[in-house]
């Protein structure tokens, strides 16, 4: 089953390369130079979907195997929170209006920067991906005593009931995503990288309203 998924997400993207470099080949003269670039940006664009869906296997692939490595420093964290909103701010063009806010004093402790980054990263991106063009999303940090605690807030479609409970599991997508892409894998991986800090992950959701992800991380 797993392999069949695969090729299916693998598939998509390949085709466009096909289509794409085959006209190219075939209509070079006959094609004006803006449809060139049209081709070449899907072309670049499928490319870097199948990097990341490698990348993701790859993630999971380690984390089923006890072989995804968990490794703490020293870490500024709101820093680091800071920065990756002002990243993910820029690669959304400004379409959505991203909010950081942090909240208590934190305490000294170790984190896998690596790990946060593919956690946070994915839940707001998928929380930029699944609202509308202009939409806030809000990335709350909560310094407490024994934990800090992360919620990533959207006013999105929302995720049907029914769906809830399967969307940590690996290629699960909700039924309302229509043609919106994805590979199913994302979440699967955020919640691997909050257990390897010790961590809680859950989300609350209503239809047509919006989805907030809480992440409990331990000092």
């Amino acid at each position: 089953e797993f392999v069949s998924m695969l090729s299916h997400d693998f598939r998509n993207p390949l085709n466009t390369i096909l289509l794409c470099s085959g006209l190219l080949q075939d209509k070079e003269e006959q094609l004006p130079k803006e449809k060139k670039l049209v081709h070449f940006r899907l072309i670049r664009s499928a490319i870097k979907n199948m990097a990341q869906l490698l990348d993701e296997v790859s993630l999971i692939s380690k984390a089923d195997s006890g072989k995804l490595l968990y490794q703490p420093n020293q870490l500024d964290l709101k820093g680091f929170c800071h920065q990756l909103v002002e990243e993910l701010q820029i690669s959304s063009k400004n379409n959505h209006q991203l909010v950081f806010t942090s909240q208590g004093e934190l305490r000294e402790a170790l984190w896998d920067e690596r790990l946060l980054r593919h956690i946070f990263s994915n839940l707001i991106t998928n929380a930029i991906k699944y609202s509308p063009t202009g939409g806030t999303v809000l990335f709350e940090l909560i310094a407490q005593t024994e934990c800090v605690t992360f919620r990533i807030q959207d006013q999105g479609m929302g995720i049907p009931p029914e769906d809830q409970q399967q969307l940590f599991q690996p290629f699960h997508r909700a039924s309302n995503v229509g043609t919106i892409p994805g590979s199913g894998l994302g979440l699967a991986i955020v919640k691997q990288c909050v257990e390897a800090h010790g961590g809680e992950i859950s989300l609350k959701s209503q239809l047509g309203e919006g989805t907030t992800f809480t992440v409990s991380l331990p000092y």
